[in-house]
């Protein structure tokens, strides 16, 4: 797409929105060349995907910096995640990665690639824009929390578990000997008794 045709896009801009893209290309062998902003502060990312416009407050990455590591781990400690974040892992599962690189997120954005027709570029592919909310958190913590939900569940079943009464034991012969057991006394005093 020329870059006249690039300024007739509408703004991808969109509040409440996430787009994602994803990498499987080790993040050392990029070419830094990718990274360098040109004259309107976009970098070949943004080019190759006719991005005319972005806040870059608003972009998020991470990764690791060689080989590869599950989605949800590169995912966890993003901003917002536990919103979209499985969303996102089971779109780039379904792309056919088990594994990244990288991702980038671009909040309060919605690419189209329909309108672009541009899905992926030799170093990253768009997977999607999702819903995300402000005041979500990011998945570690809500595994985190969901850890610590879990070992108070453990710790009040054990609580209760030990607040049941134990089963009684079995008497033995022992203790059943001591009991002496009361048997009323033929020619008592008892109005109960009749003889």
């Amino acid at each position: 797409m020329s870059s006249s045709s690039a300024s007739e896009l509408p703004s991808f801009e969109k509040q409440g929105k996430v787009s994602v893209w994803c990498s499987s290309v080790s993040y050392d062998t990029i070419p830094e060349s990718y990274f360098v902003e040109d004259e309107q502060g976009l970098d070949a990312w943004a080019k190759n995907f006719n991005i005319s416009h972005y806040d870059p407050d608003n972009m998020e990455t991470n990764g690791v910096e060689s080989g590869t590591a599950l989605v949800r781990d590169i995912l966890g400690p993003c901003s917002y995640s536990s919103a979209f974040g499985e969303l996102v892992v089971h779109k780039v599962n379904k792309m056919g990665h088990q594994q990244v690189s990288w991702i980038i997120l671009l909040f309060d954005f919605e690419y189209r690639n329909k309108l672009t027709k541009i899905h992926e570029d030799e170093i990253v592919q768009y997977v999607g824009s999702f819903v995300y909310d402000m005041d979500a958190i990011t998945l570690d913590e809500q595994d985190e929390f969901e850890r610590q939900r879990q070992e108070a569940q453990a710790k009040l079943e054990a609580e209760a578990a030990a607040l049941v009464e134990p089963e009684l034991e079995p008497e033995s012969e022992s203790e059943s000997e001591s009991e002496q057991k009361i048997t009323p006394k033929p020619g008592a005093n008892n109005p109960w008794l009749k003889s």
